[in-house]
């Protein structure tokens, strides 16, 4: 089924998502947080999950507050178990899903020499089993409708992975990538899209916290100086904040995508062009 174009709301503004449905993996904070709210903002109603309660309640307050049509949940994105439950509820919630964004996921820090099988194993669970199967049941639901788009939400670690903090972390967004490819070859005689944006260092506390335990407590640097040391090649001069990975995100969720499948789209402000 061919997405189409919406009739702009009164007063002019574009709502490309009007009446569609729309979940967010990790939505309570950062790009996911900022992608819920753009999608909202652009017409869908939002489902958003987290494994954070406090987080996730703060997140939906405040969609609420917006005016967005917005609910969620507590899921593990690295539980294979509670991708079944996660899109049960979403159906049992809205009857489908036209938008999929796989973002959850998470970094340890720890240098190639030092990697444990416990960072291993923890790394790979979140940012690519779960991932791959949130994928798969996303998958299996837009097939019976013969319509959607998925977003995997990867990283610039998946693909110049020399610059990565944790190179699980780098291997993990670099399979999520692949298999983007390898959905989208697959889902698309059922017209559903699948595409990665690949975010590079990002004003979120994700990247604070590397900040913390790299720059404050391994090197010795004062708060801040770590993550400006890391923006310092970044070719646009500045690290990209949550609403730059949303405006990639709505993008491809959007009907001005609609011809673009396997695809990822790198927000790194011209980084791995170095």
């Amino acid at each position: 089924m061919a997405r189409t174009r919406s009739n702009p709301t009164p007063g002019g503004t574009a709502r490309p998502l009007e009446g569609k449905i729309a979940a967010v993996t990790g939505g309570a904070a950062g790009n996911g947080r900022a992608s819920a709210f753009r999608l909202g903002t652009d017409g869908a109603r939002v489902f958003v999950s987290d494994i954070d309660p406090e987080a996730l309640e703060d997140a939906l307050t405040e969609l609420r507050s917006k005016m967005i049509d917005a609910d969620g949940g507590v899921y593990d994105a690295s539980l294979v178990s509670d991708a079944s439950r996660f899109f049960g509820d979403i159906t049992a919630r809205f009857g489908r899903l036209d938008v999929f964004v796989n973002n959850a996921g998470g970094i340890r820090a720890q240098p190639f020499p030092e990697v444990t099988e416990d960072t291993w194993d923890w790394t790979m669970d979140l940012n690519l089993k779960g991932a791959f199967f949130y994928m798969q049941e996303a998958a299996r639901l837009m097939m019976r409708q013969k319509a959607g788009t998925i977003i995997n939400v990867a990283s610039v670690a998946g693909i110049a992975g020399g610059m990565t903090l944790s190179p699980p972390y780098a291997a993990a967004k670099a399979a999520l990538i692949n298999l983007t490819k390898v959905a989208a070859a697959k889902l698309s005689q059922y017209g559903v899209t699948v595409n990665a944006v690949a975010p590079g260092i990002v004003n979120t506390a994700f990247n604070w916290r590397l900040d913390d335990e790299i720059g404050v407590r391994q090197l010795g640097m004062k708060p801040g100086e770590h993550i400006k040391s890391r923006a310092a090649p970044v070719p646009l001069g500045r690290i990209g904040e949550p609403e730059d990975v949303a405006n990639a995100v709505a993008f491809l969720a959007g009907p001005d995508a609609s011809y673009i499948t396997g695809e990822t789209l790198v927000v790194a402000g011209g980084l791995v062009t170095r």
